[in-house]
């Protein structure tokens, strides 16, 4: 084969196109049929029809006497006290614990970032929280922690000649307990987190700070936290969306009580809806839940990752 024969051989060689199978489509429906099947099931149908249920005037006792009602639910809603205040104990608890988790996270994943005898170990035991069971961690915490007769922290505080009060039965010490199993339980997912993502960090980047004379926690702030933004952003999301639903933690703990000073949206909604048997009404409270935290986590999204967008654009 000549040159020139060659040459033309290996033009219609590159020129000729890649056809993709027309089976592919198969395969791939294959995978991630039943996925999208069950988040259907899963989610997707039940939204829908707490959307569709939330606009009747809708009582377990009375089914048969449902009636369209349209947006009167939401209206007596925003005139209901007692689910103002659930709006507002569900904002305090999540910032709260949504702040002091990503703190405490980001904490513990700096301090056992450098390899120390023992890391793993200690690493093993900062998940041991994650894993247990929320219920029973919570029964745990009450009832050997927090009983106002028997527990250990007033026992402690009865050395030092401090009564004690009734940590899950009075206020504000009821908030505070709720809080303290929350972010306990939930810490070790946020430093599990941010262990992986600053074992992901180009070390090349810190170690220059430190030769350009950045002190430790000027690296911290102006090289660490800048790189893991991403991740703080996503991590806040997450941990938003778990704590404005929390749920388990304090019917255990508290019930929604003293006089109401720890009922959250989540329990607000159980309340209506299955113990008072408001099914309507009950719905349209969880649909305000899931509008404010998605239009939250949008606005985090938004705001946190703006320079990210900008930057991607640009580029």
């Amino acid at each position: 084969m000549n040159r020139s024969s060659a040459r033309s051989h290996g033009s219609a060689e590159r020129e000729v196109p890649v056809r993709r199978s027309r089976y592919d489509w198969r395969a791939t429906a294959m995978f991630i049929g039943p996925t999208i099947v069950a988040l259907a099931l899963v989610a997707l149908l039940p939204t829908l029809w707490a959307m569709f249920s939330s606009l009747f005037d809708w009582h377990f006792h009375r089914p048969q006497a449902r009636s369209f009602v349209l947006f009167d639910n939401y209206v007596r809603l925003f005139g209901d006290a007692r689910f103002l205040n659930a709006m507002r104990v569900t904002a305090f608890y999540t910032v709260v614990s949504v702040v002091t988790t990503l703190v405490l996270g980001i904490g513990l994943a700096l301090l056992t970032r450098a390899p120390f005898p023992g890391k793993n170990a200690v690493r093993a035991l900062l998940t041991i929280p994650m894993i247990m069971t929320p219920v029973v961690s919570t029964l745990v915490w009450k009832t050997f922690f927090f009983e106002a007769d028997l527990g250990l922290v007033n026992w402690v505080l009865g050395l030092a000649g401090i009564v004690g009060p009734a940590w899950t039965a009075s206020s504000p010490s009821a908030i505070i307990t709720i809080l303290v199993v929350n972010i306990w339980f939930m810490t070790p997912f946020v430093y599990l987190v941010m262990d992986a993502a600053l074992e992901g960090l180009p070390h090349e980047v810190i170690d220059a700070a430190k030769i350009d004379g950045a002190a430790y926690w000027q690296r911290v702030w102006f090289v660490i936290l800048p790189m893991l933004r991403a991740t703080i952003v996503f991590t806040v999301i997450f941990r938003i969306t778990i704590d404005a639903r929390m749920f388990e933690i304090i019917h255990v703990m508290t019930g929604g009580g003293p006089a109401r000073d720890t009922e959250v949206l989540s329990l607000w909604i159980y309340n209506a809806a299955l113990r008072n048997f408001h099914l309507g009404y009950g719905n349209a409270g969880g649909v305000v839940l899931m509008t404010l935290v998605a239009a939250t986590c949008l606005v985090i999204m938004l705001v946190g990752l703006r320079d990210l967008y900008r930057r991607t654009g640009s580029s």
